[in-house]
């Protein structure tokens, strides 16, 4: 070969090793940016939610560079970005081996300024022995795209999390995570909320995050959020610290809060997850009588148990004395407390009370009504009994008596009865008898109750039976109290069934529910009450309500039959009362719903709230709501058939009682306790005065339209 040619062959030769270098420069370029711009993909979207899938395509980027060729800076990039993945699933060791290899392939490679938690930068410097770089204070040198909603925003909240977790920010950390899970449910966010709710104190948030994100991990199969879940789940369990109750006997009204939260008297003695800190407890009760609190405040470690031993102390005030004060403060129990305080548990307990009533309406008729009724209780023995007497004085001048040419009347009714009952331990029993007479009217009524307390008193139900014998009649002259009448008007038996039960929902609240059963037989019409009579066609229908006493007597038939009421009634009601005490006020609610086979049906309601206003006077407004519909034999104008040979087809049943009639009645009114006597005294004694005003509206009804009446009494009571 001569000199020229291998010069030619040496030229070409060159020719061709730049244009493979070239090329092979071309080629790494190329893959370079591709790589780059996934990584950079990689980690803004895949990073700050989904750690296992990033870590995927993160190996398949740098398997990418391993057969293709990356420039070693990119290299450095993606073991950068595996390793930051590898410490956010808990993987320490092959995190450190990332950042190793990062240093290896391009010693100049750094952690980005934006993603990087506390621990990454600590596994950073240990790998490398280099400090990581401070965060920018502007984020990410203003070039990620701001979030418009859905993922996206969910994203950019979550790379603000992990910007305040870097510099210690973690109130903000845990409001950027919650914001992020309101927008998508993502477990490793999960667990880095619960690892900021965990640094910030908040331990049980931290566990509830932290199961949670297990939870999801084990349905969605994901191993890298399942060995981090477990970890950290088992480390908060143990450090979580628990606070139990120890409520003093004997306290029937106790209510306990932590902080600020109420505690469920039944589940005091439990043991509840709390944060490690300052936490308060108060309490409220009955002590002998005296409302009583308890107040105090506690620090609360880690891992610790705390048992609070709750000892209510009346507070200072005009009944306790200083000794007893002093006593109370040196008290180391409930026990020791109630001992300092005057003792009002007797074995025997003796009541009596004496009350003045009266009733006034706008249709003339007045009631007086003295009464007095005793009781002496035995505590400790668990019998009781009593006794009670009054007496009606009934002055009336109706339009029901006007109308037909009587006289006004006055009369006296008189009634009284017995009770007594037994009840030793969480079973009881309890009779009564009654007996009540009029000049036309005589009633005897034995009843029997049982009683049982069920589920620590917490359950009380109750049946009972009733029956009473009525004898209705016209009465002699003079008036024959027991049971003469000539002529007998009629018999009436009455059976009456009851069942109730009495839950106590709170140390402070009582609902009570119930029903009723009267089955009655016999003629119950009344012997004096006189029903006019209408022609069917040409008067009955155009007698108005209201129908004035002239109009009526002016119209009506010259027959005027007395009442007659059907012989058979069944009864049926059922109520509900609901007693809240309200700090210093008690609030009663009843509701009653009735039928009976009359086809009357009615609803009661009634409410009290009885506030006291000191140690010595308690006050109470009253109002009160029934409505009901008539009987089915009710009618305005009752209409008779007079034939010409003298003989009168009358109406079955007839009555005038406006009380069998649709009505509505408004009550309105209220009461007050005054208290004569120190609440801590052997002797109690006190005034009771109680006034309303009841407003009537009559829908079908003759003589009246309405009627307003009036109601007070005045009582004295006793007890020693």
């Amino acid at each position: 070969m001569t000199s020229r040619s291998l010069s030619r062959a040496r030229l070409v030769s060159v020719v061709v090793g730049l244009a493979l270098f070239l090329f092979a420069a071309r080629s790494w370029a190329s893959e370079d940016a591709a790589v780059h711009d996934a990584v950079q993909q990689i980690m803004s979207e895949d990073y700050p939610g989904s750690l296992g899938p990033a870590k995927r395509k993160l190996q398949d980027q740098l398997a990418t560079c391993i057969k293709k060729g990356c420039s070693a800076g990119v290299k450095g990039e993606v073991y950068v970005a595996m390793g930051m993945v590898a410490s956010q699933l808990g993987q320490v060791d092959e995190a450190k081996q990332a950042f190793k290899s990062a240093q290896q392939a391009d010693p100049s490679a750094k952690l980005p300024s934006s993603g990087v938690t506390p621990a990454i930068k600590a596994q950073w410097e240990e790998a490398t022995g280099k400090n990581a770089p401070a965060a920018a204070a502007g984020g990410d040198d203003g070039e990620e795209p701001a979030a418009t909603g859905g993922v996206a925003a969910a994203i950019k909240l979550i790379q603000e999390a992990l910007k305040a977790d870097q510099e210690g920010r973690l109130e903000e950390c845990i409001e950027k995570d919650r914001a992020a899970l309101k927008i998508e449910e993502m477990p490793r966010t999960r667990l880095h909320l619960a690892s900021c709710e965990s640094r910030n104190g908040k331990l049980v948030d931290a566990l509830k995050d932290a199961q949670k994100a297990l939870e999801i991990g084990i349905a969605k199969k994901d191993a890298g959020v399942m060995k981090v879940a477990r970890t950290r789940v088992k480390e908060l369990l143990e450090r979580i610290p628990h606070v139990t109750f120890v409520p003093p006997p004997g306290v029937a009204d106790l209510s306990v809060k932590f902080d600020d939260r109420p505690v469920p008297t039944e589940a005091l003695t439990k043991k509840f997850s709390v944060d490690p800190g300052r936490h308060v407890v108060v309490a409220e009760g009955t002590v002998n009588g005296f409302p009583a609190t308890f107040n105090e405040e506690y620090d609360i470690k880690e891992k610790e148990l705390l048992t609070v031993r709750i000892t209510l102390k009346p507070p200072a005030n005009d009944y306790i004395t200083p000794g007893q004060i002093k006593c109370m403060l040196a008290a180391k129990s409930q026990e020791d407390v109630q001992k300092c305080l005057p003792q009002n548990r007797k074995n025997i307990v003796i009541r009596i009370a004496g009350d003045l009533s009266g009733y006034g309406d706008t249709n003339s008729v007045a009631v007086y009504t003295p009464g007095i009724n005793a009781s002496v209780v035995s505590p400790t023995a668990g019998w009781n009994v009593g006794a009670n007497f009054i007496v009606d004085a009934v002055s009336a001048a109706s339009p029901d008596i006007v109308s037909t040419a009587s006289p006004p009347f006055e009369e006296y009714r008189y009634g009284g009865g017995i009770t007594g009952g037994y009840k030793p331990g969480l079973y009881g029993v309890q009779g009564s008898g009654l007996v009540s007479s009029s000049p036309d009217y005589v009633s005897y009524t034995a009843g029997l109750r049982l009683t049982a307390d069920l589920f620590d008193k917490l359950v009380t139900p109750t049946i009972g039976y009733a029956y009473s014998i009525d004898r209705i009649g016209r009465g002699t002259n003079p008036p024959n109290y027991l049971d003469t009448f000539n002529p007998l008007k009629g018999t009436l038996h009455t059976h009456e069934l009851e069942a109730g039960v009495t839950f106590v929902m709170s140390p402070t609240a009582i609902l009570l529910v119930g029903g009723t059963a009267q089955f009655e037989r016999g003629d119950q019409s009344q012997p004096y009450r006189y029903i006019p009579m209408f022609d069917a066609d040409l008067v009955a229908p155009f007698v108005p309500n209201g129908a004035t006493v002239d109009l009526v007597n002016r119209t009506r038939l010259p027959i005027r039959p007395l009442e007659q009421l059907p012989t058979e009634r069944d009864r049926f009601a059922v109520g509900a009362r609901f007693n809240k005490r309200l700090n210093n006020a008690t609030l009663r609610l009843e509701q009653r719903f009735y039928i009976d086979t009359w086809g009357l049906k009615a609803t009661s309601t009634d409410a009290r709230h009885m506030v006291d206003l000191s140690r010595h006077l308690r006050v109470w407004p009253h109002l009160r709501l029934h409505a009901q519909t008539g009987v089915n034999f009710f009618q305005l104008a009752y209409s008779a058939l007079l034939d010409p040979g003298g003989g009168v087809v009358l109406p079955l049943y007839r009555t005038g009682d406006r009380e069998l009639a649709p009505l509505i009645t408004a009550t309105a009114g209220g009461g007050v306790r005054i208290a004569l006597s120190e609440p801590e005294g052997d002797v109690k004694y006190g005034i009771v005065i109680v006034g309303d005003v009841m407003y009537t509206r009559y829908l079908k009804a003759l003589y009246v339209t309405t009627r307003t009446a009036v109601y007070g009494s005045v009582g004295f009571d006793v007890e020693f």
